[in-house]
């Protein structure tokens, strides 16, 4: 909702300053990169491996796009500082988790994978709201934040399957990562298939929350910066023929 609010008030002052010298040495590139790495990600624990080293592949990644958001959004130093405490922590807990595999030490690994998730879209989103400038960069942070609101829910739905005595889901009663990833995006976009479903209350009240969440996002945050992205487009447009027409006269 605080993009909304800045995309607004980027309607207000279309005229006035653009970004500043710390952003525009930020390109938007960034966080397309920021993508890449999400897509990777993805990819690689939605094609459902198994195997005991892949919870330490999943922190390497998602500590490499934790940082890649860091860099991409110009984060402070003690941001940085903290975030690198936590990939660490990850990183070591990982190697733990795949020398010693037991459930409560797994499950563990899924709180400290949920940390390294959500530390990456408050950053994007305060350094886009700062910026107050609708452009390319801010629409590729939005779809950045997006894209982690769903494997945000992913770990804490995994955390809550590793950590509880009960499975999560009522169809199977061992699940994978992959089949949180699935649910959780399945969820987010409320295609809503119906082939897993929450067996609990607590699993059950993350995902009503989740959809909630994924519709508001996109009729909101991402409907308003692309519609203003789209104006400010139009808008430049404007200024060029104005200018080609009084060079004309």
């Amino acid at each position: 909702m605080a993009l909304a609010e800045g995309a607004r008030l980027d309607l207000l002052n279309a005229s006035g300053p653009g970004p500043g010298p710390a952003e525009t040495r930020v390109p938007a590139y960034r966080y397309g990169i920021v993508l890449l790495l999400l897509f990777a990600t993805f990819v690689f624990l939605a094609s459902g491996p198994t195997a005991d080293w892949v919870p330490l592949v999943a922190v390497i990644l998602q500590s490499a796009t934790l940082l890649a958001a860091l860099s991409a959004s110009g984060a402070p130093r003690r941001l940085w500082r903290v975030a690198l405490v936590v990939v660490l922590v990850s990183l070591v807990s990982a190697t733990i988790s795949l020398v010693v595999g037991k459930k409560d030490v797994t499950g563990s690994l899924f709180v400290l994978n949920l940390l390294l998730v959500a530390g990456a879209p408050v950053v994007i989103i305060h350094a886009l709201v700062r910026r107050r400038v609708i452009d390319i960069r801010t629409v590729l942070g939005a779809v950045c934040v997006y894209i982690l609101l769903g494997m945000l829910w992913s770990f804490a739905y995994a955390a809550i399957g590793a950590i509880q005595s009960e499975p999560f889901f009522l169809e199977q009663a061992s699940a994978t990562v992959a089949d949180y990833l699935y649910f959780s995006f399945v969820t987010l976009t409320t295609v809503g298939y119906g082939d897993l479903t929450a067996a609990g209350g607590l699993g059950r009240a993350l995902a009503v929350l989740e959809a909630l969440i994924g519709q508001l996002y996109l009729v909101t945050v991402i409907a308003v910066l692309v519609s203003n992205l789209a104006a400010r487009g139009r808008r430049a447009r404007d200024r060029e023929e104005a200018v080609s027409s009084k060079a004309a006269d």
